[in-house]
């Protein structure tokens, strides 16, 4: 086995790696096994013995003696704390906390020391001594903060004052309409109050007034009739009796005659505006008024059931 790994390696060239590896196997343990240097000492050689202390002469000793009498903690030859505060300083604070003792007390005295509890912000009293006179105490007064004065301005500051909203009632609004059997019947414009309206002779409507809290024409219609329309109608009794018109809508009013005829009338609101108080159709008579005033109070007087009330039922 051996032999062929020598032809092996001979075959292949590598003799020379071969002796190589030889001779590093060989160097190594010449390396481990090197001496020791010249001149160690050997490990059982025993420990020089220490060296004998020296006395030092006695004036030596003296000196040394003087220069070592400081506080424990201080530095080497020096005699004083290089913290601590100067002496002169140190004179000044006893000679004031003296004398505020003689003048306020024990409590001044360790004020003024800056010993005690808590520290307070108060200013501590002074002494002051002038040749010739008595100790005189003064008190340091604190300097007030001014307060700015407010400068009056030159501008008015006041918000400007608006003018309310003139809202339409009653008394200022007037109200367009239209009433006839179709859509395009004349306008009337600014129809009084206790206006009526008429089916063949017989009063079926009467204007009351513009309400502001509906924004609405309000009329009073007689018990009976058929009413339709986009419209509100507060019923009394059982039957319609107020219908509230906004501008811009219509409704309708149908009327059944005695001999059994159907009669449609259309009330339309076409507007309603602002108008000044002089403004308006002349003002009628005092019996106009009055015959008006009648109508309007046989007609909600009505109950459901009653025949309509004629165009001169309240004529004298």
């Amino acid at each position: 086995m051996l032999r062929n790994l020598i032809d092996e390696v001979r075959n292949r060239r590598m003799l020379a790696f071969a002796a190589l590896g030889v001779l590093v196997a060989l160097a190594l343990p010449l390396l481990f096994l090197k001496g020791t240097p010249v001149g160690a000492p050997a490990a059982d050689t025993a420990a020089p013995a220490p060296a004998t202390e020296a006395k030092l002469p006695a004036r030596a000793a003296r000196l040394l003696a003087a220069t070592d009498t400081g506080t424990p903690g201080q530095a080497s030859g020096s005699t004083q704390d290089p913290f601590a505060p100067p002496a002169s300083y140190r004179a000044a604070v006893a000679a004031a906390a003296k004398g505020a003792a003689t003048v306020g007390g024990t409590d001044a005295a360790a004020k003024a020391t800056g010993g005690g509890g808590s520290s307070s912000t108060k200013p501590i009293p002074g002494v002051i001594k002038n040749p010739g006179s008595s100790t005189q105490t003064s008190t340091p007064t604190p300097t007030p903060t001014p307060t700015p004065t407010p400068t009056p301005s030159t501008t008015n500051d006041r918000p400007a004052r608006t003018a309310p909203a003139k809202s339409l009632n009653a008394g200022n609004a007037g109200v367009d309409i239209r009433f006839g059997p179709k859509a395009e019947t004349p306008i009337k414009r600014a129809i009084p109050r206790k206006k009526g309206f008429y089916i063949h002779g017989k009063l079926v409507a009467m204007f009351v007034k513009y309400s502001s809290s509906r924004s609405a024409a309000v009329f009073a219609v007689a018990p009976g009739l058929h009413i339709t329309g986009a419209v509100k109608c507060r019923v009394i009794g059982g039957a319609c009796r107020y219908i509230d018109v906004p501008a811009g809508q219509h409704v309708w009013l149908t009327y059944i005659t005695p001999n059994r005829t159907i009669v449609n009338r259309r009330l339309d609101v076409v507007r309603i505006q602002r108008r000044s108080p002089r403004s308006g159709t002349t003002a009628a008579s005092a019996s106009t008024r009055s015959e008006a005033a009648c109508l309007m109070q046989e007609l909600v007087g009505m109950k459901l059931g009653d025949a309509l009330l004629d165009r001169d039922a309240c004529k004298s």
